[in-house]
């Protein structure tokens, strides 16, 4: 049993223990609950109270007595008297040291070897010497290795882990938490193209596309000073899906049109009307009809040959076009009508001429036909004609 210290195990229901060893001074009195220092006061020599921890029940309470080592209770001087109550004070200090050595002493087991790589340990009665196993093993220097995989999860306290105590490229993705990982863990600009599932971005995660954006049939992305909406193209032109455009039906007006835009005459009418043909028309005043139906004579003083066309007054495609171009150059020649109706006679067609009066003409080879009469020219010769 020991002398200088007493231990209890705590009922839940009382403060309050019993001081069961004597001591010189209640200052050499300590009290622990579960090896940790408690906060007492004394009721009396023999009673203290914990007033901190509360206890609730199982804890370990343990009043030590540990007598002054350090300073000597009584100091002897030369020709001083000795009394009685020196005497004793001096005894008794050096009496409860020697206890408490003991109390110490005999928490050893008899048993107990300095076997190498050993330590002491308690089993509830006293200090054991035993071999470090398990998770932690130690050497006669006091090194103390933790085995492999003996540390668990449980072991570890909370954000003790740094980045520096994790090995490079270590940590898998099955290790991570479902949708733990947030923007502040992304590194900027860390995002890349091969990490975006097909089809994944929505118009909605797009800052520049308004979040209705659809991508409906035959519909364009148009901005509107914020984002770019899906609408679909009307108006003068619209658009397939295919991305085949179609400009409506009279929608094109003058002001549509470039001031340079040069128009073939091939896209004016049919494009029968040639651009040659066309400038024929440059610097005409007024209506064409109305000036071709006012030409009088004098009006017109030159008028080309693949131009001019005199057309029948019934069947307009019978047509009348003069040549010049047997004309030597350089050369006017005049063709005078006689003042009378007449017949043009031509060389190269056969003609037939009633009562008709020739001023020295050539006849080549004639036909003459009909009923012979006598003719007296104008010199008093006789013609005699007869059939």
């Amino acid at each position: 049993m020991a002398n200088s210290k007493v231990q209890y195990t705590a009922d839940g229901s009382t403060q309050t223990f019993a001081v069961t060893f004597p001591f010189i001074s209640r200052s050499h009195v300590s009290v622990e609950v579960d090896g940790s220092a408690a906060t007492f006061t004394w009721n009396n020599d023999s009673q203290i109270y914990i007033s901190s921890p509360t206890l609730s029940g199982g804890e370990k309470v343990l009043l030590v007595r540990s007598t002054s080592r350090d300073t000597r209770l009584v100091d002897y001087v030369d020709g001083s008297n000795l009394t009685e109550t020196d005497l004793d004070l001096d005894s008794k200090q050096a009496f409860y040291m020697a206890q408490e050595s003991l109390d110490e002493l005999t928490l050893i087991n008899d048993d107990a070897l300095a076997t190498s790589g050993y330590i002491l340990v308690a089993d509830g009665t006293d200090f054991k010497s035993v071999a470090v196993s398990g998770d932690a093993t130690i050497s006669t220097a006091g090194a103390l290795t933790i085995a492999n995989t003996a540390v668990e999860t449980a072991m570890i306290a909370n954000d003790a882990i740094t980045s520096a105590k994790i090995a490079d490229d270590a940590i898998d993705s099955e290790h991570y938490t479902d949708g733990s990982i947030d923007t502040a863990h992304i590194a900027d600009v860390n995002i890349t193209t091969a990490k975006i599932a097909n089809d994944a971005i929505t118009g909605a995660k797009i800052a520049l596309f308004d979040d209705a954006y659809e991508a409906t049939t035959t519909h364009i992305l148009v901005a509107d000073g914020t984002d770019f909406d899906n609408v679909a193209m009307s108006g003068d032109v619209t658009i397939s899906n295919t991305g085949v455009t179609s400009i409506a039906t009279g929608v094109i007006n003058n002001a549509d049109i470039n001031g340079s835009a040069a128009i073939d005459a091939s896209k004016i009418h049919n494009g029968t009307v040639s651009n040659t043909e066309f400038g024929y028309l440059n610097g005409i005043g007024s209506n064409i009809q109305s000036q071709l139906d006012g030409i009088t004579a004098g009006q017109v003083s030159t008028l080309q040959d693949d131009i001019l066309r005199i057309l029948d007054n019934v069947d307009n495609t019978k047509k009348l076009a003069f040549q010049v171009s047997g004309v030597s150059s350089g050369t006017t020649r005049t063709l005078t009508v006689p003042d009378a109706s007449t017949t043009i006679v031509g060389t190269d067609a056969t003609q037939t001429l009633t009562n008709k009066t020739l001023t020295s003409p050539t006849i080549n080879s004639p036909t003459i036909g009909g009923t012979w009469t006598s003719y007296t020219t104008s010199t008093g010769k006789a013609l005699v004609m007869g059939f």
